[in-house]
C-alpha cells in the first residue's frame, strides 16, 4: 500500500473512532493508557487532545514527552477490528490559537472560566511513526514521519 493510501486509510478510521486512548509512562515507568476525545488531527497526522493542567498526564509527559495514541474500531465481531496506532513527541501548550480552535461550549463543565481558562491546555503530538492494522494482514502498514 502507498504511503497515501495508508495516511487515507488511517485518517478515515480516527475520524469514525472519534476517541483514541493516549498512553504515557507513569513514575515507575510503566504505560498509563487513557481514553481521550480527539479534538484534531492535521493532515500531518499531528494530534491534538484538550486536557486540565495538573492532571497527571500533563506531569508525565513534561517527564517522557515519548506517547503513543491508540484509535480502534470495530467492524462487527470480535476477530474484526482495525487499528491506529502513533507515536509521537507531545508537548503541552497554552497557546491561544489552539484553544480557540478547539474550544467547544461543552468544555465549560471542566473549564468552567472558558476558552481563558488558565487550567485549559491542549496535549500537541507530532507524529514520528504511524501504524495501521486495516487489511487484517502483517506486517502493518507504516509511515515514518
Amino acid at each position: 500500500m502507498s504511503e497515501t493510501e495508508i495516511l487515507t486509510n488511517a485518517r478515515a478510521l480516527v475520524d469514525k473512532a472519534v476517541n483514541g486512548v493516549l498512553i504515557t509512562l507513569d513514575d515507575e515507568g510503566f504505560p498509563h493508557p487513557r481514553t481521550m476525545w480527539t479534538a484534531g488531527i492535521d493532515d500531518d497526522f499531528t494530534a491534538y487532545f484538550l486536557t486540565g493542567r495538573s492532571l497527571v498526564k500533563c506531569k508525565q509527559i513534561e517527564e517522557d514527552p515519548k506517547v503513543c495514541v491508540f484509535w480502534t474500531l470495530t467492524k462487527g465481531g470480535p476477530v474484526s477490528w482495525s487499528y491506529a496506532l502513533v507515536k509521537g513527541i507531545a508537548t503541552i501548550t497554552d497557546d491561544q490559537s489552539l484553544r480557540d480552535r478547539f474550544w467547544n461550549d461543552e468544555l465549560l463543565e471542566y473549564f468552567p472560566a472558558g476558552k481563558q481558562d488558565p487550567e485549559y491546555v491542549v496535549i500537541v503530538i507530532k507524529p514520528k511513526t504511524l501504524m495501521i492494522m486495516d487489511s487484517h494482514r502483517y506486517p502493518l502498514d507504516v509511515v515514518k514521519f
